[in-house]
């Protein structure tokens, strides 16, 4: 699929979600979902996307960062299913837009969304959500050569629970390692192009490459929190500042 901005128009200044039928069983998800979210504590700190190529990790890695941090995880294979699943590509196209907007701008902190889906075509999410301060992160797998990630995945199936053990033979796995690091190369240059992080990840060393990116991630929340606080404190300062003079 091919990797491109577009400008973002924000639901409330024209978004539409498709038919009035449909646009009504999508607010009543969000209404359900933003009653869950603001019924849990979240954390002080900006919500968070996480995305990339499919087998790389990305799943892992968000589970560890949403619950060392308190965050509302929330995975974007769970919204398709209760709100676009059936529609057609634009409609599919609009709906999420709308869905992924209103979460956020609702929850623009204490939430982690985790998958695919953040990066579907037009790709305009990752973008928008970073010029308003909410971290994205893509992962990959995009230097090594397609057997060393065919022999990677056929180790994790062996060992762990995978979709892909009852519906890929061997042969359909190395055909899939060659689109994984195709994709993860699309996405290495998006992210380059826009200057969003990214982070390759090595499968033969999966335990320490996920801690790895972990705290990475980790350490950049705690930048920007840092960063997005700062002139509200520098601000209470020159107040105080004002009122002794």
């Amino acid at each position: 699929m091919p990797l491109e901005t577009q400008h973002s128009v924000p639901p409330e200044q024209g978004g539409n979600a498709g038919s009035g039928t449909r646009k009504a069983a999508v607010d009543r998800y969000l209404t359900e979902l933003f009653s869950q979210i603001d019924a849990a504590p979240l954390p002080d700190l900006p919500s968070v996307l996480i995305s990339g190529a499919v087998r790389c990790g990305k799943t892992k890695v968000a589970r560890r960062v949403a619950l060392r941090a308190g965050f509302h995880h929330l995975k974007t294979d769970q919204i398709r299913n209760r709100t676009y699943l059936n529609c057609s590509e634009n409609e599919k196209r609009r709906i999420a837009k709308y869905v992924y907007h209103r979460i956020l701008l609702q929850f623009p902190k204490g939430v982690l969304i985790e998958g695919t889906g953040i990066m579907d075509a037009p790709c305009e999410l990752p973008k928008w959500a970073d010029a308003r301060g909410i971290a994205f992160f893509a992962i990959g797998y995009s230097f090594d050569t397609p057997e060393a990630k065919h022999r990677d995945l056929l180790a994790y199936r062996a060992a762990q629970t995978c979709w892909t053990k009852n519906s890929k033979s061997d042969d359909e796995m190395l055909r899939f390692a060659r689109r994984l690091i195709r994709r993860s190369t699309e996405i290495k240059r998006y992210c380059a192009a826009q200057g969003l992080p990214y982070f390759d990840l090595d499968s033969a060393r999966f335990d320490a490459e996920r801690d790895r990116i972990m705290h990475q991630i980790e350490a950049s929340l705690r930048a920007r929190h840092k960063q997005q606080t700062r002139p509200r404190q520098q601000a209470g300062i020159l107040a105080r500042l004002q009122f002794w003079r």
